[in-house]
């Protein structure tokens, strides 16, 4: 019996996890950066271009830098 619901919690967990990410928004910023360092000092700024449109970090947006295949650095934007 705890056996089964052990399982049972954990597909639970498992589906809810997936859903969350299903439902979250993610983005990544207009240009790169040649420097991690660049990448943060923009994202600390707190506003943020995607796609033209200008979004702000007081509305729940926060950023991460990640480097990508050709050593330039960009930012993803997600909430």
């Amino acid at each position: 019996m705890k056996k089964t619901l052990t399982i049972a919690a954990l597909a639970l967990a498992a589906a809810g996890l997936g859903a969350g990410l299903a439902n979250a928004e993610t983005l990544q910023v207009d240009g790169s950066y040649a420097s991690a360092a660049g990448c943060d000092a923009d994202g600390s700024n707190g506003s943020f271009h995607a796609n033209g449109v200008q979004l702000r970090g007081e509305d729940g947006w926060q950023y991460r830098c990640d480097q990508g295949s050709d050593g330039q650095w960009y930012m993803t934007i997600f909430r």
